[in-house]
């Protein structure tokens, strides 16, 4: 079947609807190209946008959906090409000109204040007043309780946003764009940070704007996302435009090889490796706050372990306290040997190699360079006398940015100026270089391209095959239906259910997850074996 560029859809029944017969362009962005220090981000990219449509733009990290978008929306000025709104050619110099025009973006890096209330943050710069220009508190509330109830997020308005979830904060940035009446929504990897449940309700949302004539450019890289709403798919790939393309017309293998240019014929990877000695060993590991309940768990070398469950179900907990970034109490053994809790120092001395879920806040130096970012988890073995030894440390990050495809104009740059994407294959592969003998991972796939998890997915094998015990905690079910040997579900601060690779499905880990209810007999019966 052609892939040629789209000039008429033909939509297959049950297909997302496509737009209104006749219906106007909404936005128009002609010759668009832009350039950074040693890099061409975008090269004449040309896109329509139309209302009551959900166009997907897609394409592997780097390939410049993400710059394409803030272009779009006003966060950066294109060095050539046009922009028309309504078929007239304007400039969009500003967020706030954007806004003025309707056009609003969620960004995959959260913007919100934390310090600032859920209700302060979803009308920032928008704050009801009273006739007398003061702030209408009242007012406030009820409005920001509205915008939440619209997304079903149970989440207080009073609450500070700094306290909150990942998860939640992402679901207040939405609530946040919903709530200013956009004509056209900028969804960039809006998803990456949401649970299934949360997911499935914003798509519903996605939906039902959809149909009322909103027009929205979704960016993601979830294929059952785009396929569930979209009606129509550009593909970018190295700042290049590839095609647009109808959906469901394309089907979703010739979309991925657009992407990537290339087939992916095994997607997870999942090789038979044969599993050794417990490697990892937990015994009632809980957190003073009582989120996480006592919890036991053990892996052995050459096993992946995905651990499974809702927001709040303690498993972001369990990965932070393994990894000594909050306070923990119990037990925990690597290869036999204790290590103190609480110390992130301790854990990785102990051989624990952490990656938590929220990069942009845990894990990187956002002012500091792609080398720094690299080399600040191996300063023991740069080191020596007290001094770093500069060559060193240049020579083998720049063999970590050609091992782990980060797609840098040099090791020099700033980390910030990367996509999401290359940032989480820095904090990926210097992890992954100490070859830890015990691997936590926390969503470490969020914001990833096909072709890059399908690597990391690569990686994580070579590392059990290795000899590593893997520790994956997701919110993408057929992620770690693909790829674990063991999933683990936790409920309200415990762990209530293990599933063995041959019998776990998306059905039984879920009810777990909503009901609680499950048999952890196999995995007694593995315990009384180790022991």
């Amino acid at each position: 079947m052609s892939l040629a560029v789209v000039e008429q859809r033909c939509e297959p029944a049950d297909a997302p609807p496509p737009p209104r017969a006749g219906a106007a362009e909404l936005v128009r962005v002609e010759g668009i190209s832009k350039s950074f220090p040693g890099v061409r981000a975008l090269n004449d990219v040309s896109l329509t946008i139309r209302p009551g449509e959900v166009h997907a733009l897609t394409g592997e990290n780097g390939s410049g959906k993400s710059t394409l978008s803030r272009i779009i929306a006003g966060m950066m000025k294109p060095d050539e090409g046009r922009i028309f709104v309504d078929g007239r050619e304007c400039t969009i110099d500003s967020p706030a000109a954007a806004l003025g025009m309707g056009i609003v973006m969620i960004s995959q890096e959260l913007t919100l204040a934390p310090t600032l209330t859920v209700a302060e943050n979803i009308f920032l710069g928008r704050l009801p007043r009273t006739r007398l220009g003061l702030v209408d508190w009242s007012r406030l509330e009820e409005d920001a309780a509205l915008a939440l109830a619209r997304l079903d997020v149970h989440v207080s308005p009073h609450a500070r946003v700094g306290d909150l979830s990942v998860e939640f904060r992402q679901e207040v940035e939405i609530a946040r764009a919903l709530s200013a009446n956009a004509r056209l929504l900028i969804l960039d990897e809006a998803t990456s940070s949401l649970s299934e449940a949360a997911t499935a309700r914003l798509l519903e949302r996605v939906r039902q704007e959809r149909d009322a004539g909103m027009a929205i450019l979704m960016i993601t890289h979830r294929m059952p996302e785009i396929y569930a709403v979209s009606s129509v798919a550009t593909v970018l790939r190295d700042g290049n435009l590839v095609a647009t393309v109808a959906l469901p017309e394309a089907t979703e293998s010739q979309l991925v090889r657009l992407m990537v240019g290339r087939e992916i014929n095994d997607f997870y990877g999942k090789r038979s490796i044969p599993v050794g000695d417990r490697v990892l060993r937990i015994r009632d590991l809980h957190t003073p706050a009582g989120i996480l309940r006592p919890t036991s768990l053990e892996v052995r070398r050459g096993e992946i372990v995905g651990i499974a469950g809702l927001v709040g179900s303690g498993k972001s907990e369990f990965g932070l306290a393994l990894g000594g970034a909050i306070p923990g109490a119990g037990e925990v053994e690597v290869d036999g040997r204790p290590v103190r809790l609480g110390d992130p120092r301790s854990a990785i001395a102990a051989g624990i190699g952490f990656v938590p879920d929220d990069r942009k806040s845990s894990a990187l130096l956002l002012v500091r360079s792609v080398l720094e970012n690299f080399s600040l988890a191996w300063m023991d073995r740069l080191c020596r006398a007290g001094l770093l030894d500069t060559r060193r440390e240049r020579s083998q990050v720049e063999a970590a940015v050609k091992k782990y495809h980060v797609a840098a104009a040099s090791p020099a740059v700033a980390i910030a100026t990367l996509s999401g994407g290359n940032q989480q294959k820095v904090i990926l592969g210097r992890t992954f270089a100490r070859q830890p003998s015990v691997l936590v991972l926390s969503e470490p796939t969020r914001g990833i391209d096909v072709g890059a998890k399908s690597e990391i997915y690569r990686m994580l094998q070579d590392a059990a095959e290795a000899g590593a015990g893997v520790v994956v905690i997701s919110s993408e079910l057929p992620e770690l239906l693909g790829i674990c040997d063991r999933i683990a579900v936790f409920f309200e601060g415990g762990l209530a259910a293990e599933f063995n690779r041959d019998e776990a499905t998306e059905e039984a880990i879920a009810h777990v997850a909503v009901a609680g209810t499950g048999s952890r007999a196999h995995a007694d019966d593995r315990y009384e074996e180790l022991e």
